[in-house]
């Protein structure tokens, strides 16, 4: 039996996607340049997620958000169908867009893990030897540079009808855990970090002779192709993430409780009992049924986010 998702506001987590077959169904172009921060600041500001980081990589597509309303489901829920309908007529085709099964969410337990997995989805080209840069990747991506700034994306002009926005507006945010520092020294603080990390990608590469791809080979490949190397089928993406022990034992020990009386719970409602409590984190049956959640403990690993 599939485990219940628990999604709390005030959890941060990184989420990720991959296309069907890994095919290249988001290679950069104006197009899908259009859709994907239509789609991202849409549900973005329907569904009360803060976006700190994201890149949409030709066949995969990652995000770092602070949820404040724990609705990330939704958020992922509506970008992922908004794009792969647009997308899906764009390509003149149909079936599946995206893997199948569920999508990646991996909650940041502590400082260290926010900024960890933000700087792994802004280096995805660069370790991937697309380009020697996050910046000069083609592809829809929220870097440090778009912090503060509100982002105003038009209609795309293909497929979308009266019922969606004309204009859609959203801000980009710094994590939580900077709020002692001045925007600018933030910005600062992370594109010097970035900096740092692709300077020892390129480096490596130098000593091996290996050079980047470059965005024109990027643009060449054909969104319906795949990669042709091999990929694993486990698990690739925790539930959690941090290097403190202490930490993650704490919140996966938290999660296996959860787990328990969700399903304890959960056999009493289907009886009729009526008095049942939920635990907090609840979502899917929360969204189909009036039943009552427990709000988080005090020392719940890994509330940051505010709305």
């Amino acid at each position: 039996m599939t485990q219940p998702r628990r999604h709390i506001a005030g959890q941060v987590a990184m989420l990720t996607r991959r296309c069907s077959e890994r095919r290249h169904f988001l290679r950069p172009d104006t197009y899908i340049n259009d859709v994907m921060p239509f789609e991202v600041g849409k549900a973005a500001e329907r569904r009360g997620q803060h976006v700190y980081a994201a890149v949409s990589m030709s066949n995969h597509v990652h995000f770092a958000v602070g949820d404040t309303t724990a609705d990330r489901s939704k958020f992922m829920q509506d970008v992922m169908s908004g794009i792969a309908r647009a997308r899906n007529r764009d390509l003149e085709r149909k079936g599946h867009f995206w893997e199948a099964g569920s999508y990646g969410d991996t909650v940041l337990l502590d400082k260290d893990s926010i900024v960890a997995k933000m700087l792994y989805i802004w280096l995805n080209p660069v370790r991937a030897g697309l380009v020697k840069r996050a910046s000069e990747w083609p592809g829809f991506k929220i870097l440090p540079r778009h912090w503060g700034t509100t982002i105003r994306i038009e209609k795309p002009g293909k497929f979308y009808g009266r019922k969606n926005p004309d204009v859609v507006e959203f801000v980009p945010k710094p994590p939580p855990g900077f709020g002692h520092m001045e925007l600018e020294e933030v910005k600062e603080y992370f594109e010097k970090l970035l900096r740092i990390a692709e300077d020892e990608i390129a480096s490596l590469r130098r000593e091996r002779n290996i050079s980047f791809r470059g965005v024109k080979r990027v643009l060449a490949v054909d969104p319906m192709s795949s990669p042709n190397t091999r990929t694993s089928f486990g698990t690739i993406n925790p539930r959690f993430a941090t290097r403190n022990h202490e930490l993650m034992a704490s919140a996966k020990a938290s999660y296996r409780a959860f787990c328990d009386r969700y399903q304890t719970m959960r056999q009493r409602w289907v009886r009729g009992t009526k008095k049942v409590q939920f635990p907090c984190g609840t979502v899917q049956l929360k969204r189909c049924a009036p039943i009552r959640c427990k709000p988080p403990a005090d020392d719940e690993p890994g509330l940051f986010a505010t709305g």
